[in-house]
């Protein structure tokens, strides 16, 4: 059985939950995880939940991130390129270290959760070592496919991070909401969801549940409850607003288990647009609501194809009402199809 490492970008929270749900794969089987290197500040800093999953087996090391706008509803993409420019040397350093202590893993195959350092640091890797880049991301390059959101450069930005990764990459699976085909290049593959969400039983309660990315939506939420006194949410931020919240507003630091329990029987979600939180969604039959990251392409891309899959409704503004245009989803196939990515993703490896 293969022996595995994965590299995760640390930015956000769905890379991690995506690594966690291969690792329930390939742990199921026989296969097995020898090392995480994940882009952190520190162990400690990371979910706790990712550290209980990856225990002993972690290793922090720098990587780009984005820089956020004040009011935190968007970033700062030339200042994110420039700061990160000026941490090269930094990043360079721990290209370097990461290639060493892969080196002395000796694992058969690296697996890539989209981060650049990770992308660099695999490019002089032994020739006998399988390199997959696992990631939506891809979807830019695939033929036909259109984001017609954003500003171009963003997306030539985008599309350039992700080209520096597919080529440090032996076979490259971009996640996908739907069964389509891929190219030459790039294999099509479900989404990766966790066990602990899949044996979710969903049954519709009456307070909405509510994950930011960017904290600066709370604020929007608090406006949205005064004006509406019947909106009642559930809100996983690490905002602190320091204002009086009205009485259906409960603010959660995130918790895995307390996130879970809460998604289990909300009336409806409404998030910033990852990818994984909107197939979380998606897989439960959840009613969604997505508000993207401003300036943020990829987020963008994802509410576009979230829409033309008829999973929710993407909202520039979280204003008095959005709550009302949720929809529910005949999930029945996309289910389907994301019980598919064990198999899937375990026939590549054996390839």
């Amino acid at each position: 059985m293969a022996k595995c490492v994965f590299i995760v970008q640390g930015e956000g929270k769905g890379h991690m939950s995506q690594s966690i749900a291969l690792m329930e794969y390939l742990e199921e089987a026989g296969h097995h995880i020898a090392g995480v290197f994940v882009g952190c500040r520190s162990i400690r800093a990371l979910p706790g939940y990712f550290r209980e999953s990856f225990q002993g087996k972690l290793s922090c090391f720098f990587s780009p991130y984005f820089l956020r706008t004040p009011n935190k509803k968007g970033i700062y993409v030339g200042r994110t390129i420039l700061f990160n420019l000026g941490r090269f040397m930094i990043y360079l350093g721990e290209v370097n270290r990461i290639q060493r202590e892969i080196k002395a893993i000796e694992p058969d195959v690296v697996f890539n959760f989209y981060d650049v350092v990770g992308a660099l640091a695999m490019r002089k890797m032994d020739p006998k070592i399988k390199r997959i880049g696992i990631g939506h991301h891809f979807f830019l390059h695939l033929d036909g496919y259109s984001c017609n959101k954003g500003f171009r450069w963003h997306q030539w930005l985008l599309k350039t991070h992700t080209t520096m990764i597919m080529r440090s990459c032996d076979r490259v699976l971009a996640l996908s909401f739907k069964e389509i085909s891929g190219n030459s290049t790039i294999e099509v593959v479900p989404p990766l969801i966790r066990r602990m969400v899949r044996e979710i039983n969903y049954q519709t309660g009456d307070r909405y549940l509510v994950y930011l990315l960017t904290g600066g939506y709370v604020y929007d939420l608090i406006r949205l409850s005064r004006s509406d006194p019947d909106f009642k949410a559930d809100v996983f931020t690490d905002l602190s607003p320091g204002i009086d919240l009205p009485p259906g507003i409960q603010l959660h630091p995130f918790s895995a288990e307390t996130f879970r329990e809460k998604m289990a029987c909300c009336k409806g979600m409404i998030t910033t647009s990852g990818f994984d939180a909107v197939a979380e969604a998606a897989y439960l039959g959840i009613p969604l609501v997505v508000v993207p990251v401003r300036n943020h392409f990829e987020q963008q891309c994802n509410s576009q194809d979230m829409e033309r899959n008829g999973i929710g409704i993407s909202a520039r503004e979280l204003v008095s009402g959005v709550q009302n245009q949720m929809q529910v989803f005949e999930n029945s196939t996309f289910r389907n199809w994301v019980e598919m990515a064990g198999e899937i993703i375990l026939k590549t490896l054996e390839e």
